[in-house]
């Protein structure tokens, strides 16, 4: 006697459509405006003696400096601390863990 195959309810069904709430969601997702972020930006100014230094100023020569030390590029630098001294006329710095100093 030959053998039936045998078929399962599974394999004989479709596979349901996209209702049009899920429809809807999806054409929802794909058009809401991303939101963007606005970075803060601080200005900070150190007058001391008579000279006016702002961050942006020493923060350069800091680079500058560390660039010039470690022989890499401008570019490399990217955790920067800067430690200011007036009172001893200097700047510190640590720049991606090398550290150094210049007189302001």
């Amino acid at each position: 006697m030959p053998r039936t195959k045998k078929t399962t309810a599974a394999a004989t069904e479709a596979t349901p459509a996209k209702t049009t709430t899920e429809k809807k969601t999806a054409a929802a997702t794909e058009t809401a405006p991303k939101k963007t972020r606005t970075r803060k930006t601080v200005s900070v100014t150190l007058q001391y003696g008579g000279m006016d230094w702002s961050t942006d100023v020493l923060t350069d020569r800091a680079i500058v400096a560390w660039a010039a030390e470690q022989g890499k590029t401008k570019t490399a630098a990217k955790d920067i601390k800067l430690y200011v001294k007036p009172e001893e006329n200097m700047v510190y710095y640590v720049i991606n863990g090398d550290s150094g100093k210049f007189s302001l």
